[in-house]
């Protein structure tokens, strides 16, 4: 049976018993010992996880099964968060604990925590299940070859652990799931809940304010390289504060997202001689594998920010601790979907979420070092999922929602490309192509650009997921006029319209569209034209079209009648470098890549309205009937071609 505590800082108490005793002794008496399992979290709630499932089993039989969602809202339970477990008749008889969190509802698995131990007698102690960032990815759902998720005999989504059989994640690296209660810590409710007993009275760890003058540092990977066992980086002296940087997991301000770590914690850091900081080594393969920026060290102590430890949880919404006193962002400034990003170059927003390119390095000789990557976050930011890593030139892409696909275009391979949105090998549709550029999808079909060859292609799709096909290719007819290198390309309906950049610095750059078979030049002598974008009606038939000068600081528009295309007409001059381009059903929006804005001019007239300044060389945007979205491309490579990762993608509220 089971008895529910009502305080902000507890699940549940469960009291075990024989089978027996169930059928008529009364419940939870006597002098039994008692095992508090805390769940706490390093992450945000419910950014990064907004639901978590908590199954326990007495020698395999289930006594507690709950799912709570909604974490991080109104209503929901709050954390830190205990679980008690009475010690059975037989104190012998194995509890094994499991966790599962999860990110969009509860088939959303991110990871998988489980414990195998015993419940005390005549003391209670107290087992730690951290719900941790470096183990974000360590689960997820079983599927069949169709993509479909796997069910038991609940309806509840089959869990596939990451770790072997026996072994959980803890801070990245698989252990024994066995633990001897013997070992485990007395409990006590002020070391759970920052000097309080779970009411909301206890302290918690503003991560914003206390990070907020941090400096950031690398972990040594020469010495990871070494020693693999080990991860270490430079610890200045006195006392500190430490937190990974992120690309979107964690507790994020305005330019950076910060997960705390626990001081003097194998999980988190050790101080050691003085001078050096010795991490989790899932740390050091993160930065490794460039996931991670570095680290950010901030001076703790008497006058700063007391030093964060187990017994100091995060403030946040979800936090039992604080009376919900903390720093959070300026809600009036864009928000991160991710940061420390390389070069992002292409930007689309879905109703499931934002997906972008994070564009490939070249060495010397400028070859692509294959490190460019496709990847894909919830609209309110988290950390990326990669659905396509190891890309040659990766340029633009589409999402099929309906068939649960993403695809771009690889410039250097000559590729065009497709992966599966919940996860799955990335593959080849088409090859041979002479540098694919520009890609847009209306309906069933796809339409890309050839920069090198100078064509402009479509095909139909068929198929969803892994099993994805493209049909044969078609090339639209080229306009009546010389033209050459088409860029970007929008499609809506029955209608496609494209860019020919032309060449750098001179005015041999044309606009074209195709409807019904016939290919219209919409305008010529356009200076470096790049960006396009189609306005619909309700129907989804194009009524207009607008394009973007990159060099000459215009924006376009031209009527899309049932049978002629309207006179081309300078909408907004003097913009500088244009480098993005999008609509909604009022305003045009763009971003000037000189100035470092993002602009927006209602589409019946007025004057530009900047939305956002000081970014990093804005690019690509996208809007949805909420917000607008926009990448920063970033800071150019260092001398000797090292990224800076200080790429970003945006969100600002309309």
């Amino acid at each position: 049976m089971r008895t529910r505590r009502t305080r902000a800082g507890s699940i549940a108490a469960v009291c075990l018993l024989t089978l027996a005793a169930a059928a008529g002794v009364p419940a939870c008496g006597g002098e039994k010992g008692q095992l508090m399992v805390v769940f706490q979290t390093d992450m945000s709630l419910p950014k990064d996880i907004d639901t978590i499932r908590v199954e326990a089993t007495l020698d395999g039989s289930v006594v507690y099964d709950e799912t709570f969602e909604r974490l991080g809202g109104e209503g929901s339970i709050r954390l830190p968060a205990t679980l008690g477990f009475l010690t059975p008749d037989d104190p012998t008889q194995a509890l094994q604990v499991r966790v599962i969190a999860s990110r969009g509802g509860k088939d959303g698995v991110r990871l998988l925590r489980e414990v195998v131990t015993t419940v005390p007698e005549g003391r209670t102690a107290t087992l730690h299940m951290p719900i941790q960032f470096l183990c974000d990815g360590s689960a997820e759902v079983e599927r069949d070859a169709q993509g479909n998720a796997l069910r038991d005999a609940q309806g509840n989504v089959r869990v596939k652990n990451g770790c072997p059989e026996g072994q959980s994640c803890v801070a990245g690296s698989c252990v024994p799931r066995e633990i001897d209660a013997r070992a485990l810590p007395e409990y006590e409710a002020a070391a759970v809940f920052g000097g309080g007993d779970g009411d909301s009275d206890g302290l918690c760890f503003d991560t914003l304010r206390c990070f907020a003058a941090a400096a950031s540092a690398p972990v040594d990977l020469e010495a990871f390289a070494a020693d693999e066992t080990s991860c270490l980086a430079a610890a200045p002296g006195g006392e500190i504060n430490v937190a990974l940087l992120t690309q979107g997991g964690g507790i994020c301000g305005e330019r950076a997202c910060f997960v705390p770590l626990d001081a003097e914690s194998d999980a988190g850091f050790r101080v050691e001689d003085g001078n050096v900081l010795r991490l989790p080594v899932e740390v050091c393969r993160r930065a490794q594998q460039g996931k991670l920026a570095g680290i950010a060290i901030a001076p703790a102590g008497e006058g700063k920010c007391r030093r964060k430890g187990t017994d100091l949880p995060t403030c946040g919404p979800w936090s039992a601790s604080g009376g919900g006193q903390y720093t959070e962002p300026d809600a009036s400034a864009p928000i991160p979907v991710a940061v420390a990003q390389v070069h992002p170059v292409s930007l689309r927003v879905t109703a499931g979420g934002v997906a972008w390119i994070s564009g490939a390095t070249f060495d010397d000789a400028g070859m692509s070092r294959r490190d460019g990557e496709l990847k894909v976050a919830p609209q309110g930011g988290g950390e990326p999922l990669i659905l396509g890593a190891a890309q040659a030139s990766p340029r633009d892409l589409a999402i099929d929602e309906a068939r649960q696909v993403v695809l771009w275009t690889n410039a250097e391979d000559g590729t065009l490309m497709a992966a599966p949105l919940v996860g799955g090998e990335p593959r080849a549709l088409l090859e041979d192509l002479e540098q694919p550029e520009g890609l847009s999808l209306s309906g069933d079909t796809l339409t890309w650009t050839e920069l090198w060859g100078g064509g402009v292609f479509r095909a139909t799709l068929s198929g969803a997921g892994a099993e994805v096909e493209l049909g044969a290719p078609e090339e639209l007819a080229p306009p009546a006029a010389v033209v050459a290198s088409p860029y970007r390309v929008a499609s809506a309906g029955d209608t496609v319209c494209w860019t020919y950049q032309g060449t750098l610095g001179r005015t041999d750059g044309a606009v074209a569209c195709s409807r019904g078979g016939a290919t219209l030049l919409v305008a010529s002598e356009q200076l470096t034209p790049r960006e396009i974008a189609l306005d619909a009606d309700g129907q989804g038939n194009a009524v207009a079209v607008y394009w973007a000068s990159f060099e000459g600081g215009s924006v376009f528009r031209a009527a899309l009648g049932e049978d002629e295309v309207g006179e081309a007409a300078e909408i907004a001059s003097g913009q500088g470098q244009l480098n993005g381009l999008a609509l909604d059903e009022d305003h045009i929006y763009w971003t000037r890549r000189d100035a470092g804005t993002v602009v927006r001019m209602p589409k019946d007239g007025g004057e530009p309205e900047v939305l956002a300044s000081q970014q990093q060389r804005p690019g690509s945007v996208a809007v949805d009937a909420a917000a607008v979205y926009w990448i920063n491309e970033g800071s150019p490579d260092q001398d000797d071609g090292t990224p800076v990762r200080d790429g970003a993608v945006l969100k600002l509220a309309k």
